[in-house]
This record gives C-alpha cells, structure tokens and sequence, in this order.
C-alpha cells in the first residue's frame, strides 16, 4: 500500500460534533418528558436525516433551510415527540451558536502535524454550506494545517459525498492516482463508499459503534485516529 496523501472529513472526525447538538437538544427532549433518551442515540438519528436531506439539497429538491428544520423534525419523531416549526428553529439557532464553541479531538493537532513531517500531504474533503464551514474550519485552526487549495466543500465543488466526483476533483488538485489516496471519515457511505468508489482507500473512524451499510472493505476501521500514523508508517 503506497499512500501519499491523506483526506478527512470534518464533522465528527476531527472535532466531536455530538456535544454541540446534544446540548442543543436536551430542552427538547426536557420539555416532552424524554430526557432519560441517549443523546448519543439521537445524534446518530440526527445525522441519519441530515445525510438522506442532503441528498435532495444537493440535487436541488429542497431549500438548507427546510433540511435544517426537517432533520430534528424527523429524527425526534423516530422518538416519539412532536416539534412544531418554531420549536425546530429554536433548536436550529441554539445548533448554531453551540457550533461556535467547537474543540478538536485533542490527538489532531499532533496527528496533522505528524503526517506533515513524513511528507505526507493533508486535505479536507467536507459537505456543507461553503461559508459555514469555512467559518468552522477557522475556529477550529484548521487553516493553519490544511492550505486552501487541500480543502474540498461540497457546495463549492457542486456534488457532494458520496458521489465520487467530489473525490475526483480533489485527486486531480493534488495531482496523485487515486490509489495512493487514503481517506478517513466516521460515515459509512459518505467516507468509505464514497472514496471507494472513485477508486481511493478509505479508513471508516468508527468512534460511535456504527454498523456497516453495504459490503465494500475499508482498509482498516478505527477508533482513535492517532492509528493513522500507525498504518502510514508502516507503508514507508
């Protein structure tokens, strides 16, 4: 295995993208005599819906601000609570500013930097609105680490992940063959089916005790991502 770059994701790979929205969602489940419900749960629910919304945002079928709304609407009736349009917009605007408190996983900082040193060059590869996460990935110092033209947002790209166009575009930036580009994400089809298909590795960061979706074989699954350097010393 000869890889000569690494990709990840952003939300829930390199920072812990559960604490912001559990926090945001806990009045909500207060208020419907619910909260004994694992936040946790909810939260893989929440990205459940916020993946399937994003399909019909990316291809146009709805506004971002319906799949914000829409996302905790249907993830708190999978239990069993009702939220009315002005609740989810409360949630929503809590969401957002608990979004700015965001922190880095703490072995990221020494894992990029790691990779750097081995002459392993470093992207993003991230779905979401172009503005809102480039806010996110500055307060995060992420632009200290990744340079501007290593960082892949799907609104500025035009497709989003999986589809394997995303991918294609970064592997033509960086001017590497796909097989030697390893990708890194905690989404099953969004960060190993994706990258796969266009021919990438893909490590699947499985830090919350997902199940597989389909049959493809990542290189390895993970839950800590300081593995990485393990794996691409090996390869050297």
């Amino acid at each position: 295995m000869n890889i000569n770059a690494v990709f990840f994701d952003l939300d829930d790979t390199l920072h812990d993208h559960h604490a912001p929205f559990a926090r945001s969602v806990v009045p909500l489940l207060s208020s419907s005599n619910n909260n004994q419900i694992d936040t946790e749960d909810v939260y893989k629910t929440f990205r459940f819906y916020s993946d399937v919304l994003w399909k019909e945002y990316d291809s146009g079928e709805i506004p971002l601000y319906q799949l914000r709304i829409e996302r905790i609407v249907r993830t708190l009736k999978d239990y069993g609570i009702e939220v009315l349009e002005e609740k989810a917009i409360q949630f929503q605007q809590s969401y957002e500013q608990e979004l700015k408190l965001l922190t880095l996983f703490p072995e990221v900082p020494m894992l990029l930097k790691e990779l750097t040193k081995l002459g392993i060059e470093i992207g993003l590869i991230t779905n979401g609105p172009t503005e809102h996460q480039r806010l996110k990935i500055q307060q995060l110092g992420l632009d200290e680490h990744f340079s501007e033209n290593r960082i892949f947002i799907s609104d500025q790209v035009g497709k989003a992940k999986p589809n394997p166009y995303i991918f294609e575009v970064a592997a033509r930036e960086i001017n590497l063959p796909p097989e030697e580009l390893l990708y890194v994400g905690d989404s099953w089809e969004n960060d190993v089916v994706g990258p796969m298909m266009a021919g990438w590795k893909a490590v699947w960061f499985n830090h919350r005790g997902k199940q597989p979706l389909t049959e493809h074989k990542p290189v390895t699954e993970i839950k800590a991502l300081s593995t990485i350097l393990t794996l691409v010393k090996g390869d050297k």
